[in-house]
């Protein structure tokens, strides 16, 4: 029996993208909820405004430990719940840990280097190492055919993991590099990050944003054969959910300003995108 663990993907996550356990069989929910919760506390430790960058890597460094059992993380009861529930969780699924130690490591990469990506292509490469082993995981855990999926996937989680990050863009609390905007793309139109503390994204500096979701609109089409490539009905299901909202996420960034205020999804058409993709399940149209 795996001790109790705050779901993070319901409280606190992130609405748009979170892991929905409840799509899933029920014995698959609390291994679900178990990774899910370790990715956001991890996601919450780089984040945070009221930790020094050295608190950030320790922190990171015995979330590490923990997995493996050689240390705790005993800064609040939530980390440790998280830590051991996710390492019970492994033990019983027989799930590498290789891909939640991917994540940590490429967030405490970016914490140590705090160097933004030069490249598109560079960008991918780090969508790679922090975003893309969420869906090995799930790939892994649910018994799927990693060899014909991971490609659709990496590029699911990457793309998805942009768009977050956008959202972000005007935060002065956040790192820069952890904007997933390439260096490339302001030089090119000389912008320079002051631009993005400006009032509103115009001229040269709308047209970074535009080039950005250029690269995301071609991510999410390359994840489309995802829908079709997964067996498992939830993970079918929370596929095309997540591709729904990416897309109308990315053409809501289109006519948003997000310099103006945080760009994000009402409720209704995250709600909308998850019953309409039910109801296409139940009717054999998925």
């Amino acid at each position: 029996m795996q001790p109790h663990v705050v779901d993070l993907t319901r409280f606190g996550g992130d609405a748009d993208f979170s892991l929905m356990p409840s799509l899933f069989a029920p014995e698959l929910r609390e291994h679900i909820r178990a990774f899910s919760a370790v990715v956001r506390l991890a996601d919450q430790t780089a984040d945070s405004p009221w930790l020094t960058r050295q608190d950030k890597l320790g922190r990171l460094d015995t979330l590490m430990a923990a997995i493996d059992g050689r240390a705790a993380a005993t800064w609040s009861d939530e980390a440790f719940r998280s830590t051991e529930a996710l390492r019970l969780s492994l033990a019983e699924t027989g799930v590498s840990s290789r891909h939640i130690k991917r994540i940590l490591a490429a967030f405490r990469r970016d914490l140590a280097e705090d160097a933004p990506p030069r490249t598109w292509a560079e960008l991918l490469a780090r969508g790679r190492e922090a975003a893309a082993p969420l869906g090995h995981h799930m790939l892994e855990l649910l018994g799927e055919e990693r060899n014909a999926c991971e490609p659709a996937a990496d590029a699911l989680c990457i793309g998805l993991r942009i768009l977050k990050r956008l959202r972000d863009c005007r935060d002065v609390t956040r790192q820069f590099n952890r904007l997933c905007i390439p260096t490339q793309f302001m030089d090119d139109a000389l912008v320079s990050i002051q631009h993005l503390r400006a009032p509103s994204a115009k001229g040269q500096t709308r047209a970074v944003l535009d080039r950005v979701l250029d690269g995301v609109d071609r991510l999410l089409e390359d994840a489309e054969p995802l829908i079709h490539l997964v067996r498992t009905p939830g993970l079918k299901l929370h596929v095309a959910v997540v591709l729904c909202r990416g897309r109308k996420l990315a053409a809501r960034f289109r006519v948003e300003d997000p310099l103006q205020g945080r760009v994000e999804l009402s409720g209704w058409e995250r709600l909308k995108c998850r019953w309409g993709v039910i109801v296409r399940f139940m009717l054999g149209r998925l």
